[in-house]
C-alpha cells in the first residue's frame, strides 16, 4: 500500500473513532436495548467523560487500538517524535504577521461583536426559542458534543501521530497549530468570561432553569475550540474539501450553542474571530515557515 493510501485510510479509521466518541456510549446503549436490558447507569442523553467511567474505558481501549495500528503501519522512530517539538519551537513567529493588519482586524471584530450585541442578540434568540424540536434538539446535542469534550485533543493527537508516523511534516504543523492557537484563545476566552460575567441565554427561560447562577455566557468555548483547530486548516490547507468540511463544522458547533440557549449570537461571533486571529497567527508561523516545498495538504 502506497504511503497516500496509507494516510487515506488512516485519516478516515480516525473519522469514524472521532464519530463513535461523539455518539458515545449510544452503541452499548442500543445493543443493551436489543439483547440484554440490564441496568447500566447509562442511557442515550450520556456521554463521553460525563456518566460511568468504566464505560468509558471501552471506547478508550478502542482508541488504542487505532493508535497501535496507525503506528504499526507506517515507518518511524521514537526519536521522530522531535520533530514535534522543532516545530512548536519555532520562534520566528514575532516576526510572521504584520502589527497594523492585526490591530485592524481586532478593531473590526470589536465592532462587529458591539452590533451583534445591540441589534441581533435577543431578536436571534427568540426566533431560536420558536423553533425548538426534538429533531432540532438531537441535532445540536450531536454539534455540542463535537465542539467539546475530548474531541478537539483527539482531532490534534491524530494529526501530530499520523504525521510523525507518516513522516508528514505538513501534518505535524496542523498539530502542532492547532494546539498553541486552541490553547492561546482558550485561555484569553477564560480571562474574558471572569471579566464580562455575562448571563447565559437559557436564563430566558427561567431563572436559572439550566446554567449555574455563576455560568458565563461570553465568549464560547465550544466555538473557541471549533474555529481554532477549523481555522488551521483554513488557512493552510490546501484541501479546499478539507477546508470547506472543517468551516462547515465549526459552523454547525457555533449555531448548536446558540440553539442550545448556552450562547448568545454575539457571544459565538466573538468567539469565532478570536479562534481565527489566533489562527491566523499561529498558522503564518508554524506552517507557512516551516512546510517543506510540495508537501501535500
Amino acid at each position: 500500500m502506497s504511503i497516500d493510501a496509507k494516510r487515506s485510510t488512516a485519516a478516515a479509521g480516525f473519522v469514524t473513532l472521532l464519530i463513535l466518541s461523539v455518539w458515545w456510549p449510544s452503541p452499548i446503549v442500543s445493543v443493551n436495548e436489543l439483547c440484554c436490558n440490564a441496568p447500566l447507569g447509562i442511557d442515550e442523553l450520556s456521554f463521553l467523560g460525563r456518566e460511568q467511567p468504566r464505560w468509558d474505558v471501552v471506547f478508550w481501549f478502542l482508541a488504542g487500538l487505532f493508535t497501535i495500528a496507525l503506528l504499526q503501519s507506517g515507518s518511524w522512530r521514537a526519536r521522530d517524535f522531535r520533530t514535534l517539538w522543532e516545530t512548536a519551537r519555532n520562534g520566528r513567529y514575532r516576526r510572521a504577521f504584520a502589527p497594523l493588519p492585526l490591530a485592524v482586524a481586532l478593531v473590526v471584530c470589536a465592532v462587529v461583536v458591539a452590533l451583534m450585541w445591540r441589534f441581533v442578540d435577543s431578536a436571534l434568540v427568540a426566533w431560536c426559542e420558536s423553533i425548538e424540536s426534538q429533531s432540532i434538539d438531537d441535532t445540536i446535542r450531536f454539534f455540542n458534543r463535537l465542539g467539546g469534550g475530548m474531541n478537539p485533543p483527539l482531532i490534534i493527537l491524530f494529526f501530530a501521530i499520523a504525521g510523525v508516523v507518516y513522516q508528514h511534516r505538513r501534518w505535524i504543523g496542523y498539530a502542532v497549530s492547532m494546539a498553541i492557537a486552541a490553547l492561546g484563545a482558550g485561555v484569553l476566552a477564560q480571562i474574558i468570561k471572569h471579566v464580562a460575567g455575562r448571563a447565559r441565554p437559557e436564563l430566558w427561560l427561567g431563572p436559572f432553569t439550566h446554567a449555574r447562577p455563576s455560568a458565563t455566557s461570553f465568549p464560547s468555548g465550544h466555538t473557541i475550540a471549533a474555529f481554532a483547530l477549523a481555522g488551521v486548516l483554513l488557512f493552510a490547507s490546501r484541501s479546499v474539501v478539507l477546508r470547506v468540511v472543517a468551516l462547515i463544522l465549526a459552523l454547525c458547533v457555533a449555531a448548536a450553542r446558540v440553539l442550545a440557549f448556552r450562547h448568545w449570537p454575539s457571544d459565538v461571533v466573538a468567539s469565532a474571530l478570536i479562534a481565527l486571529l489566533f489562527a491566523w497567527i499561529v498558522t503564518t508561523a508554524v506552517i507557512r515557515l516551516t512546510e517543506p516545498p510540495g508537501e501535500p495538504a
